[in-house]
């Protein structure tokens, strides 16, 4: 449709007398924004507006000097404006107006922050959460005047299976060593249940957990201000989606309506295994809260809750000690 409206353009320069100077501006112009459009070159959205006023002007200005009748230069005038308006629309729907733009890996963090920074609910899905442990569980509990939603679809750590295959993804992966084999996955989710159940006992973050019964590689950070989608592979690009567009709204839509269905986690409470400041942590209090926990079919469900700890994750299969050091690993304060 845009190549059409170009020729529409060409077409009405050409017809013209006297505009060699008018038609090497428009050709030029037109070539210009077509590489643009292809990411052949990158240009502005200024300088885009720009070049479509330089050849209106030089338009106007042949069709002034034309010796055809007024009614046919108006209507020439008219579709020359129509054409390039339509264009200029289509350039920006590819800009800063789109609902979804692929960032490079440098901007990944910087977009996080940023949703972060205005965030009042947060949705999580994906693998191990140590992002969510290090930086997002405690900028979001830094929210003093208001409770905070945060819901998070992570794997089943008492699922062997699911960790295993889990493991073997990430070391097909060129993932670091440490999270590459099942017991470690195992530890940093159960690691991933404590810090949110510390969160909701001594911070106004409200969280509402899921168990998903398969992994994906891809991460899902939504807030109230857009979403960004990753991959473990931190030399990928990501995807980010603003709040407000069709992606965004349908995601979160998605998340909510999954979440129904899943396996509910219900966090315990309680001074006594939650220390109020998150350096006391100690194996004791992560045992005592983790053996507390328990699981729901899901929330539709009528069947009883049963715990947390079974088979593989048994609490003489784990490593309390070093579970403890992994809560709030990488928080800086």
């Amino acid at each position: 449709m845009t190549s059409s409206r170009f020729r529409n353009i060409l077409n009405t320069a050409k017809e013209s007398p006297g505009d060699a100077v008018t038609f090497l501006t428009i050709t030029t112009i037109v070539v210009v924004t077509l590489l643009d459009m292809f990411d052949v070159l990158s240009l502005g959205q200024e300088f885009l507006s720009a070049a479509a006023i330089v050849v209106l002007s030089a338009f106007l200005v042949t069709l002034l000097a034309s010796k055809k009748a007024a009614v046919e230069q108006k209507g020439a005038l008219q579709n020359v404006v129509t054409d390039l308006g339509a264009i200029k629309q289509d350039i920006e729907i590819r800009g800063t107006g789109a609902h979804v733009i692929e960032i490079p890996r440098e901007e990944i963090g910087r977009r996080l922050d940023e949703l972060l920074n205005s965030a009042n609910s947060w949705h999580f899905r994906g693998g191990l959460g140590g992002w969510q442990r290090s930086t997002a569980l405690p900028a979001l509990a830094s929210v003093m005047n208001q409770d905070i939603s945060y819901v998070m679809h992570i794997l089943n750590p008492a699922n062997e299976d699911l960790c295993h295959r889990y493991a073997n993804y990430r070391a097909s992966a060129g993932q670091r060593t440490g999270t590459t084999d099942p017991q470690s996955v195992r530890d940093e989710l159960l690691a991933l249940l404590y810090a949110a159940a510390w969160y909701q006992q001594r911070t106004r973050v409200k969280p509402d957990i899921s168990f998903l019964s398969n992994y994906s590689p891809l991460r899902y950070d939504l807030s109230n201000a857009g979403l960004i989608v990753t991959v473990p592979d931190m030399q990928e690009r990501a995807i980010y989606a603003p709040a407000g567009g069709w992606y965004c709204t349908s995601v979160r839509d998605e998340l909510e309506q999954a979440g129904k269905a899943l396996p509910a986690v219900v966090l315990p409470s309680g001074d006594d295994m939650f220390p109020r400041n998150w350096r006391d942590v100690r194996a004791q209090h992560v045992m005592d809260a983790l053996e507390a926990v328990r699981v729901r079919p899901s929330r539709i469900s009528d069947q009883p809750s049963l715990p947390l700890l079974a088979d593989w994750a048994e609490s003489q299969n784990l490593d309390f000690e070093k579970i403890a050091q992994l809560p709030f690993k990488g928080r800086s304060n």
